[in-house]
């Protein structure tokens, strides 16, 4: 019996491996904002009871130190030492990763760009009306929101930092660009799931100034 379940430990632990492999190649190949905040939700997320890998890893500790004061009552130190192991990985591990993933929400302000900053290698705006229009066909995609989300921001700030741009009728209408700019950086938001408590269109310069630097 204890053969097999060694073999059984083998195999389930080689798996996790592979995929622990795997994140690291993941993180050190480079991980945009919304990537970074995912992958630390899947080590562990709160917001459904604390699930997430490093929960998991604390509930085989747990079982683990169970086993241990079932079949070996005497060794008290090793099943406290078990016990401590788990609290740690589930809440102050687990707790420590969940404060990162909600601190990276909110933009440190030597990050927080001018449009000036966020904008100062970006195309022209004519030159993203086109990309936008051609690209239409991917409007799930980041890159279409975040690059649309900012053209509207650009459009919407107007002579402050690009050139008036008018739609198909001729008529230029800053408070309908306004609106636009918020309700895509909005979207962008949403799509990064990043709780941010501030102007969405500042969260849209610094993901832009971000990705057109490392597109």
């Amino acid at each position: 019996m204890s053969q097999l379940v060694q073999h059984r430990i083998d195999t389930a632990t080689h798996a996790i491996g592979t995929g622990l492999d795997d994140l690291l190649r993941e993180a050190r190949t480079g991980l945009d904002a919304a990537d970074q905040r995912h992958l630390l939700r899947r080590l562990y997320d709160p917001a459904d009871g604390g699930t997430g890998l490093l929960p998991l890893l604390a509930e085989v500790l747990t079982a683990v130190s169970g086993a241990v004061r079932e079949w070996q009552p005497n060794h008290e130190a090793a099943i406290e030492a078990l016990d401590e192991a788990a609290a740690y990985v589930a809440d102050s591990a687990g707790h420590r990763i969940n404060t990162a993933r909600n601190l990276l929400t909110r933009p440190a302000e030597r990050d927080w760009p001018t449009p000036e900053q966020a904008y100062a290698n970006a195309p022209s705006v004519h030159e993203e009306v086109g990309w936008t229009v051609r690209n239409l066909a991917c409007n799930g995609g980041r890159e279409f929101r975040l690059r649309k989300a900012a053209l509207l921001d650009r459009m919407a700030l107007g002579d402050e930092v690009a050139p008036a741009v008018t739609d198909i009728t001729g008529v230029v209408d800053i408070a309908e660009f306004t609106e636009a700019a918020t309700q895509a950086a909005r979207q962008l938001m949403d799509v990064d799931d990043a709780a941010v408590v501030c102007d969405p269109r500042h969260y849209v310069r610094q993901q832009y100034a971000l990705w057109i630097t490392n597109p």
